[in-house]
């Protein structure tokens, strides 16, 4: 199977003459006023059309920056080595004052090396002119496609949440891994610290939100990153194929009071969920997101919703009486829900399991007889054979 994955190439703008800095700079002040609702800021055709679609996506704050989105047909990167400058040259389109009209300038370029091999014959997409701490930035994007396998052995289900931003579970034995915990540890420093400067004299709480600047979103991005990286390498230890719950529009049907809805609008869900799909396709593994609905409050064991969470992070069933860790029980019926079970249906037969994406889940019941875990139109797979691992 074939899955696109895109790539944000960070390329620095270096050695510009005085000319060439001048003019790009003008682009990216102008592109600030277009953004912000001047209407006759002069720029490059497509850098204004982009600059429209900026603000009427973003509707952005007049005190904020915006990068400077390229559109892909307009920019060109080139590789020559026979040139002293650079080895590296970026094709920019910018607005020339002197002939008042659309123009464009080559500037020297530097790419990092772990990521030169992805200009050669890679599609780049629309892309950012970023102005950052004096120097001048192009965050390319480029889209590749890659070859996921078919057939896995596992399948590890991930419960995101706010305690812990993932729960991973192999469903073939239940073995369990918390991750993630740095991330509400600095969400929660950050919001302290914010406290703290609503209460200071403003000349220093200024001077602190200066200081700081994207430092906490940069630092949970970081996590979330490394996070993504155990996940994918745990699947690879027993080659399984990642579900996880697909949180989409929770915060917006799930109205639990401040307090809940402070810590629920805090995860991070979306960027974990992009990240860790990207590098499991990046790994060659399939990365598939499920419906979320219920699975926390279900017992995965007879599948009763008859059950309490006195304390938030254990839940223990009245029915049948298991006492077991919330999130470990959310990531057991996600898990079962890829494989097409019901949730609400024991999984008392269940010895095993063989998984792939787009191919059938086996499973084995106590008695040795074989069955598929879905019919193929539950979640458009195919039948495959496999041999259960106990």
């Amino acid at each position: 199977m074939q899955r696109e994955v895109t790539t944000t190439v960070r390329v620095k703008l270096h050695s510009l003459t005085e000319r060439k800095a001048r003019l790009v700079e003008r682009e990216y002040n102008a592109f600030q006023d277009a953004v912000h609702g001047d209407d006759d800021a002069n720029l490059y055709s497509a850098t204004k059309q982009q600059a429209g679609k900026v603000r009427s996506n973003k509707n952005p704050r007049e005190d904020t920056k915006q990068p400077v989105v390229l559109r892909n047909d307009c920019i060109t990167i080139e590789h020559d080595e026979d040139t002293v400058l650079s080895s590296w040259w970026f094709k920019l389109p910018i607005y020339n004052p002197e002939l008042e009209r659309g123009d464009s300038i080559w500037v020297p370029a530097h790419v990092p090396k772990k990521d030169t091999h992805l200009l050669d014959d890679e599609y780049i997409r629309d892309s950012e002119l970023v102005h950052r701490d004096g120097e001048w930035y192009v965050h390319l994007v480029c889209k590749r496609s890659v070859a996921v396998a078919d057939e896995y052995d596992d399948v590890l289900a991930v419960d995101m949440g706010a305690k812990w931003i993932a729960v991973s579970m192999f469903l073939s034995g239940r073995d369990t891994q918390f991750h993630g915990a740095e991330v509400r540890r600095v969400r929660e420093h950050y919001k302290q610290l914010r406290k703290s400067i609503g209460k200071a004299k403003i000349r220093q709480g200024a001077q602190v939100i200066e200081r700081l600047g994207d430092k906490e979103s940069r630092t949970v991005e970081h996590e979330l990153h490394q996070v993504a990286n155990e996940l994918v390498a745990r699947a690879r230890e027993r080659n399984a194929v990642i579900v996880f719950g697909d949180m989409t529009g929770l915060r917006f049907v799930n109205d639990k009071g401040r307090y809940v809805n402070d810590k629920t609008h805090k995860i991070p869900y979306a960027k974990m969920a992009n990240i860790l799909t990207y590098k499991s396709h990046l790994d060659e593994r399939e990365c598939i997101p499920v419906e979320e609905f219920d699975t926390s409050v279900t017992c995965w064991r007879c599948g009763s919703q008859n059950t309490n969470r006195e304390v938030q992070g254990r839940l223990e069933c009245d029915d049948c009486g298991l006492e077991d860790n919330a999130d470990k029980n959310g990531a057991s019926n996600i898990g079962k829900r890829a494989v097409g079970k019901n949730i609400q249906s024991p999984l008392s037969t269940v010895g095993a399991v063989v998984a792939q994406p787009e191919t059938q889940v086996v499973l084995k019941g106590t008695n040795g007889e074989m069955e598929s875990a879905n019919p193929p139109d539950d979640v458009g797979l195919t039948l495959s054979e496999g041999s259960p691992r106990l």
